[in-house]
């Protein structure tokens, strides 16, 4: 959405920002971090078929947080999205996780911990 001069190399963009970072800092650990990707849907669907191709062809990534901005449900398949990007060998990340408050927040902010503890490469949650 912004305009930037990576944006103007084209629509490999975000791979060009993370060879760069890789090329600036090896020992970085370099994630790709969005929204509206908690379960699995179109969005987070594409995330993980360009972090599936970045990873097949030796694009460097570490990692996939997920700024999980929940309301009073959290998706049913959060944890099977978290593991599924898991499974394509990157860590995963619950990143500005805010939950809307009301009755129910204790126990969603106790299900989304639950979630990232079930799921052996989920690293933290912020």
């Amino acid at each position: 959405r912004r305009d930037s001069n990576l944006q103007r190399t084209g629509n490999d963009w975000i791979e060009a920002a993370f060879r760069a970072a890789r090329a600036a800092d090896p020992g970085a650990k370099l994630c790709y971090n969005d929204y509206n990707t908690d379960g699995i849907n179109a969005k987070s669907t594409g995330i993980y078929n360009m972090v599936r191709d970045f990873k097949s062809r030796g694009v460097p990534i570490d990692c996939v947080g997920f700024q999980s901005h929940l309301g009073t449900t959290m998706p049913g398949d959060y944890q099977a999205n978290l593991q599924r990007f898991a499974d394509l060998g990157v860590d995963v990340q619950i990143t500005e996780l805010d939950i809307t408050q009301g009755g129910n927040q204790a126990n969603m902010y106790a299900a989304v911990t639950r979630a990232c503890l079930a799921v052996s490469r989920c690293t933290g949650i912020t």
